[in-house]
């Protein structure tokens, strides 16, 4: 289209003149603004900073007079005076806070956190005691909360008279003008009302002015309010926004303008003029003396035509050529994807020039940029040479004829090196190419040990991966309702105080959710056929779900007796190894008819014990098995059939734990044995009796588990923000990162937890994160997260809290 349309050389050098000058004027105004506004934004940078500190000046005078006047309100009320009611002390109040408008409300505060009087008589009667700032003020004489407890007011100043933590106190609560500085202080140093002033609390909440700057550019000045030698500093900070100065931005007068516009005429009419002598020759020349009949023959159009012709023949070959190599690549990117996804690597093999080709992917996982190429018999010297006649004879039937024919070979060592089992054995498939057939494609991949790769074995592995995410996500939406109980059972036990009767029901039921627990980590372990081994286990937690198992399906009228306590440090043994040992030895007793079964344990911090079993020194946790005498008349069972003693000892060498039989119970003493397990020194967390109130967000898919673990932190002490997905998490974080720590569902749809955890260190490094799953969920990649498994019960989150929670500073 733009080769069609044709303009005149005179214009085309009038318009690249008038447009050289014009540029170089705009170039010489924006030079000018430039030396100009440097003088004039250090002003309005000093302007900022006056303004900020003698708005900060004026914060400290409001929060000193604060102070006097609660102190004198205290004398006023006589707190400790009991011939004044509180019904007086409330019309105190009232009239007090007539005098002095600039406070919304005044209260007298009992040291138990109650309201003894305030001016509002609906708060007469009622608790502060469970609001952030009153927690502060335990260990504090003046404590300045901004928004406490009450999202209206801007902040509140509560004064402690006596020893901390003991006296009554008085709580004033600032009226919405308190900070409303900023028209005093312009009318008192004479500043511009275009200057902005922003209070910010030590939470980054905007105590007073506005959230954003103000349009435009600016400068900027940001000044701490100390709070004086009595108050301590508050964390609050005034920033002052104060515009830039506008004589830089300024456009310029007519008459510079009109001197600007004559020169850029000046300038197009000169081009127009050089054109002009310019383009003669050039006419001359594309002019035919002939007559106008056969101007189209002349040199100028030829050559024109000619060189449109090449360029065209230029273009297309080189768009077939990118056409070509677009589809190329596209054909192999989708070759190697199939490659990794799969599993199978993909061969071309000629059978005329014996050269076989292939693709292997590098060091960083992805295809390197040229194919390899070798010769068959190469190819061939892969394998065992038993197996090469096979070799030839499928891949002469493939040449043969159509349709897939596939072939098992055995890998060859290079070297004398071994190949693990699970390489050794090798799958090929070959093809013949569609058309004239000269070429055979061939797929091979190595066949795991216990994997068919017939189409029988490959629907039983799908089956068994298909089983394995039903049952994860049984095991989840049970875990989630077991947390559903523990979290409101635990918070209705510590909120009330329970009676006996009610206070036993609620830890029987709290029994029964950590059992069903329990049962979601053993068939879990049986669906995913779990291998025994050494990892960390709750000694007590395993103990205790193993013998009700026992009881109900093995012992039954056996007594169990379990003197497990529940502070044992966690043991190197995996949990359904311990549960097959105790599984084992509750057969030999019911078996040789033993009465009773009793297990206890004890922290060991190591000694000579350990070392008889060849244990390494350190600590170790030591079971003890005992019973009573068999049962008159019970005959042993046949030697014939498998000892569970030696299953027991089988398993505990597997761990590298220590067997000691003391007595069988086969004969007259009563059965005894010992069971030495490696501690890893961790004893079980309990959580802090006092925490610091942390802002905690809650990311939970399930809104009741939400709402359920939301009210187990707000009685707590915490202050919670509930987000329902991963993407709802990161607007609110968008919108205010001020949070101490996160607590997030692993398996949330769309954003799973620990994506969701990536994204958050890397913006917010200062948030910890806690993830929750249900036990074994979690992959390898998120142990540097803090850990919370589900189900879980108000003091476990308690103690994984403790872990986040900040150091206490001075009020």
């Amino acid at each position: 289209m733009l080769d069609s349309v044709r303009i005149s050389l005179k214009v085309l050098n009038a318009a690249q003149l008038a447009l050289i000058a014009a540029a170089a004027l705009l170039l010489a105004w924006i030079g000018a603004a430039i030396v100009g506004a440097g003088p004039a934004a250090d002003g309005a940078q000093r302007t900022a900073l006056t303004g900020a500190r003698a708005f900060a000046e004026a914060v400290n005078a409001e929060l000193h007079g604060s102070v006097a006047q609660a102190r004198t309100l205290a004398l006023l009320l006589r707190p400790g005076d009991p011939a004044l009611g509180e019904a007086d002390r409330a019309t105190l109040l009232r009239d007090w806070l007539t005098l002095n408008p600039r406070y919304g409300d005044a209260a007298l505060i009992g040291a138990d956190g109650s309201v003894r009087a305030a001016a509002d008589s609906r708060r007469t009667g009622s608790s502060v005691a469970r609001q952030p700032w009153f927690a502060r003020a335990r260990n504090a004489e003046i404590v300045i909360a901004t928004n406490g407890g009450d999202e209206t007011a801007p902040f509140d100043v509560i004064l402690s008279l006596g020893m901390p933590g003991r006296s009554d106190r008085i709580q004033l609560r600032a009226g919405p003008a308190f900070l409303e500085i900023g028209p005093r202080l312009r009318q008192a140093l004479d500043l511009p009302d275009s200057i902005v002033f922003t209070v910010r609390g030590a939470d980054g909440r905007v105590l007073a002015g506005s959230a954003s700057a103000p349009w435009g550019e600016h400068r900027t000045a940001s000044v701490p309010v100390q709070g004086g030698r009595e108050l301590g500093s508050p964390g609050w900070v005034v920033t002052a926004f104060a515009p830039a100065a506008a004589a830089a931005g300024t456009l310029p007068d007519g008459r510079v303008l009109a001197l600007a516009l004559a020169v850029v005429g000046a300038a197009a009419a000169l081009g127009y003029a050089l054109g002009g002598r310019a383009s003669q020759p050039l006419q001359r020349l594309a002019a035919d003396e002939a007559g106008p009949d056969e101007a189209a023959s002349s040199p100028v159009r030829e050559i024109a035509a000619l060189s449109e012709a090449v360029t065209g023949r230029s273009r297309s070959r080189e768009a077939a050529l990118a056409l070509a190599g677009t589809g190329l690549d596209r054909i192999k990117g989708r070759l190697q994807t199939f490659e990794a996804m799969s599993g199978w690597t993909c061969w071309e093999i000629d059978p005329e020039t014996r050269r076989v080709v292939w693709s292997d992917a590098d060091s960083t996982g992805t295809a390197a940029a040229s194919d390899h190429a070798a010769d068959l018999s190469d190819l061939a010297a892969w394998f065992e040479p038993e197996d090469r006649p096979l070799l030839d004879l499928t891949l002469d039937a493939a040449r043969r004829a159509d349709g897939p024919h596939d072939v098992v070979l055995r890998a060859r060592a290079e070297g004398g090196a071994p190949i693990p089992e699970a390489e050794r054995r090798v799958l090929v498939r070959f093809l013949r190419e569609a058309g004239d057939g000269r070429r055979i494609h061939a797929l091979s991949r190595a066949i795991e040990d216990g994997v068919s790769e017939t189409p029988s074995g490959l629907n039983e592995r799908r089956r068994n991966a298909v089983l394995r995410r039903v049952t994860d996500g049984i095991v989840h939406d049970f875990n989630d309702v077991l947390t559903i109980v523990t979290a409101n059972l635990g918070t209705l036990r510590r909120r009330h105080g329970l009676a006996p009767e009610p206070a036993r029901l609620v830890d029987a039921a709290l029994a029964g959710a950590g059992r069903g627990a329990a049962l979601t980590r053993r068939m879990l372990s049986l669906v995913r056929g779990e291998e025994g081994g050494i990892a960390e286990c709750d000694v007590g937690t395993s103990v205790e779900a193993a013998l009700a198992f026992m009881q109900a399906n093995v012992l039954r009228d056996v007594p169990v007796i379990n003197r497990v306590p529940g502070d044992l440090p966690k043991v190197l043994c995996a949990e359904r190894i311990l549960e097959l040992v105790l599984l084992n030895l509750a057969f030999h007793f019911r078996d040789h008819g033993l009465r009773g079964f009793a297990v206890g344990a004890a922290a060991e911090h190591g000694g000579e014990a350990e070392a008889g079993f060849g244990l390494p020194p350190g600590p170790c946790v030591r079971l003890l098995i005992a019973s009573g005498q068999h049962e008159p008349g019970r005959q042993a069972p046949s030697p014939l059939r498998p000892g569970s003693l030696e299953t027991v000892a089988r398993l505990l060498a597997e761990i590298e734990a220590g067997w000691h039989l003391v007595s069988d119970g086969t004969g007259e003493d009563a059965f005894v044995a010992e069971i030495w397990l490696r501690a890893t020194g961790r004893g079980a967390e309990e959580p802090p009796l006092w925490q610091p109130a942390l802002r905690v967000l809650l990311v939970e898919s399930d809104s009741l588990v939400r709402a359920s673990v939301a009210e187990a932190l707000a009685d707590l002490g915490h202050e919670v923000v509930q987000a329902a997905s991963g993407e709802h998490a990161l607007a609110l974080l968008c919108e205010s990162a001020a949070y101490d720590a996160m607590v997030a569902d692993q398996s949330m749809p769309v954003m799973t937890g620990l994506q969701l955890a990536a994204t958050v260190v890397e913006r917010y490094p200062d948030i910890r994160i806690i993830l929750a799953s249900p036990h074994g969920h979690l992959p390898a990649a998120a142990r540097q997260f803090l850990q919370l498994e589900k189900p879980f019960r108000p003091d476990d989150l308690a103690a994984v809290l403790s872990a986040t929670a900040p150091q206490m500073r001075a009020a």
